[in-house]
């Protein structure tokens, strides 16, 4: 008998099937919800496969598997994300820990210098303080802006490009020869800063592997930390032993080899280059970006507001001379250092338990709150001081924490997100000093603002990890 349907023989009639049999085969719009309109060749198979039972050899669907439908959806197109790196490259990380490095130190090596820039420029002590003013407000504005624009571009275009400017713009601060002058030196310098954070974030992010993204991210802050450890001391000494040009000379003559090594020697995934330029500024529609980028700014302001008071209370409380006040800055420091290298190995645990980020943030703003209340209040020295201690590494820990977190929570808005949270470090600061300064130092006032900004910082971090666990099991659309 011939199998061509043309030959005009009648087939025997198939055998009955079982009930079960025939509701399978009962045939559906579209086999398996493929609509021909739009779907590659049909499957083919002589039966009509339907869309509640799984294929020959393909595994049963489980509770949580989506069901196709008689109807095709067109899904809606996910970003391109690179496959997640098997090995860290610390190596490469050695060139971007140097600058952060070098950043760090040039921010708070200002400090002792003020007084000397104001003499030889002749201008008053707050004159000089703007050229302080100067590269926050240009790293706050422009970080957000360049941060969007960098996820379009590889990231060691921006990283270079910004090393290049922090390092012509420290040339120029050295070459100042009046207030304006220096003041728009510091500016580019800013500019510089705001340029390839965004970016040197992002990529510390990108190319961990999962499982040491913690330590990779808390790498960098620990660098930066340091140098501002090291800043105040290495900047008072080289301006007794030369001049303060020269600590500008000293900051660019350090990233002279770094900008050719970062623009030959870095690597990364390339950018799908999806979006606009401004969509940074999209990011704050998404719950689980602006709860945390708000708990920043809130425990910025009561983290460091505060502290800008501390070193005048222990002059007034303990009867601090200036060279102990330096001695407690570099403690802060040691503090924010040991929190920052702490917290790494923690988050990859967490991590690695499926346990959100935020929680640890949680966690770290309660320790800052009982900690601060206690430096503030406490009339014995050991006492202050352990706590102040503590301040700062629950302060480091939790700022390693959200730079870990907001790096890998959108990875197609990578620079664009840690962008903000540095410009929201740098307005926290500014809040907290002025919410604080009108008040009692040390008074019931002081110490309950504090407390509740940290406190304010805490519930934000608790309903972003409520909105993270919502978000990855399905139940809210954010």
């Amino acid at each position: 008998m011939s199998d061509s349907p043309t030959d005009g023989t009648p087939r025997p009639a198939a055998p009955p099937k079982p009930a079960a049999d025939r509701r399978a085969a009962t045939p559906t719009p579209y086999p398996a919800g493929r609509n021909p309109k739009t779907a590659g060749p049909a499957h083919t198979s002589g039966t009509t496969h339907t869309s509640g039972a799984p294929r020959t050899g393909e595994a049963p669907r489980t509770a949580d598997a989506p069901r196709a439908t008689g109807t095709a959806t067109a899904a809606p197109a996910a970003p391109a994300v690179a496959t997640a790196p098997a090995v860290t490259p610390w190596a490469r990380y050695a060139l971007l820990y140097a600058f952060l490095f070098l950043m760090g130190a040039e921010t708070f090596l200002l400090s002792p210098l003020l007084p000397t820039i104001a003499s030889d420029l002749r201008v008053g002590t707050g004159g000089a303080a703007q050229v302080v003013t100067a590269y926050v407000l240009a790293y706050a504005v422009a970080a957000p802006l360049l941060g969007g624009v960098s996820d379009r571009f590889p990231r060691r275009v921006f990283i270079a490009g910004g090393a290049l400017l922090f390092l012509v713009g420290n040339l120029l601060c050295a070459r100042s020869g009046s207030l304006p002058e220096l003041i728009a030196a510091r500016a580019l310098t800013g500019l510089g800063g705001a340029m390839a954070a965004p970016a040197m974030w992002a990529h510390l992010a990108e190319t961990a592997a999962p499982h040491q993204r913690g330590r990779a991210v808390a790498g960098g802050v620990s660098c930066y930390a340091l140098g501002q450890v090291l800043g105040v001391p290495l900047g008072g000494l080289l301006a007794e032993a030369v001049s303060w040009p020269w600590v500008f000379v000293a900051v660019a003559a350090g990233l002279v080899p770094l900008v050719p090594l970062i623009a030959w020697r870095l690597k990364g995934p390339r950018p799908a280059r999806s979006g606009s330029p401004l969509s940074a500024f999209g990011v704050w529609r998404d719950r689980r970006v602006a709860l945390p980028l708000l708990s920043t700014g809130l425990l910025q302001a009561g983290r460091l507001g505060a502290y800008t008071f501390v070193g005048t209370l222990f002059a007034y409380r303990f009867s601090f001379d200036t060279g102990q006040l330096g001695l407690l800055g570099l403690m802060v420091g040691a503090g924010s250092l040991t929190g920052s290298l702490a917290s790494g190995r923690a988050i990859d645990r967490a991590r690695a338990r499926g346990l959100d980020e935020n929680w640890l943030s949680a966690g770290c703003s309660v320790l800052f709150v009982a900690a601060a209340v206690t430096t503030l209040t406490s009339r014995h020295l050991t006492l202050a001081l352990i706590a102040l201690f503590v301040w700062f590494v629950a302060g480091g820990a939790f700022y390693t924490v959200q730079q870990t977190y907001l790096g890998g929570v959108r990875p197609d808005r990578r620079a664009g997100i840690v962008s903000w949270n540095g410009t929201l470090d740098h307005l926290g600061v500014a809040l907290g000093t002025t919410l604080l300064g009108p008040w009692l130092l040390a008074g019931p006032a002081f110490v309950a603002l504090t407390a509740g900004l940290g406190l304010a910082a805490c519930a934000l971090s608790v309903l972003a990890a409520r909105s993270g666990t919502a978000y990855r099991s399905g139940r809210r659309r954010l």
